[in-house]
Parts: C-alpha cells; structure tokens; sequence
C-alpha cells in the first residue's frame, strides 16, 4: 500500500502523540498487540520526525482509520472513502463491547450493567474481562461508573 501524499508526517506525529495520551489515561482508548508496540517505539524514537518510513506512515494511517474518530482523538481521517463501522449499533441500554457472530462484529447486546466516561457500556463479563486484561497487561484498571437505564 502506498502512504497517502495529502497527510503529513507532522499530522502523523501529532495524531501519534494524542493516542498516546488517550491511551495512559484510566477512561482512555485501550491499545493491545502491535498497536500498542507501534506507538510505543514512535514514543521512545531518538528523533520523531525521522521515524516515519513509508511503512510506518501507512501503520499511522491504518490506526488513524480506527482511531482518528474516539473523542479523546478528534483527528477523523480525512478520506472521502472513509467509512463508519459497518457493524449494528447495540440496543439502548446494552453492552456495546463488539463480538463475532456468524463471521461478523455485532455488539454484545447483554443489559448494560457500567460504563465509560464516554458513554460506553459493558455488560458484567465484558466489563470483568476488559478489567481482568487491561491489569494482567498494564497493572492499571479501567474507570467505570454504574449504569442505571432510563
């Protein structure tokens, strides 16, 4: 894949640095695998503006997609091909936490029992699991608020 000619590498950077941010804060966006590795050697990078390769800028651009629309991020990639989730929304009330289902992400849809700062729901085993593996990979928890439906 090519890297996109329009996006800069400063844009890059500056989206690389606030999925950082978001990423250390308790309610923030939750990195696992390569992602987390990715910008975690951007971070540690002697100097940033020489990192990006052209495989690292399409890498960027890929989290960027994924990422770019997360409040904490407010960087939506500007691709007029660019395209919301193609996944349903889950019911009101529901846990949101998407898993597949006949080879395809639906959401949870179990009666919402916490949530994020920022609106997300979980259902007791999502919210027990996403606990359960955000302290066994950073030793932080996530901070959530009880949900009582309307």
């Amino acid at each position: 894949m090519i890297p996109r000619s329009d996006i800069t590498d400063l844009d890059r950077a500056k989206f690389l640095e606030k999925l950082w941010e978001a990423s250390r804060s308790h309610d923030g966006i939750l990195l696992f695998g390569w992602a987390a590795d990715f910008v975690a050697s951007y971070k540690k990078a002697y100097r940033n503006w020489q990192w990006f390769t052209d495989g690292r800028r399409v890498a960027t651009d890929e989290l960027r997609i994924k990422f770019g629309n997360e409040p904490e991020i407010a960087m939506p990639f500007p691709l007029a091909n660019s395209s919301p989730a193609d996944h349903p929304a889950a019911d009101p009330g529901c846990c949101m936490f998407l898993i597949r289902d006949e080879g395809r992400q639906q959401p949870c849809n179990a009666p919402a029992v916490c949530q994020r700062k920022s609106g997300f729901l979980y259902c007791e085993m999502h919210r027990d699991a996403v606990q359960a593996d955000l302290k066994r990979r950073t030793g932080k928890v996530l901070a959530l608020y009880p949900f009582t439906p309307i």
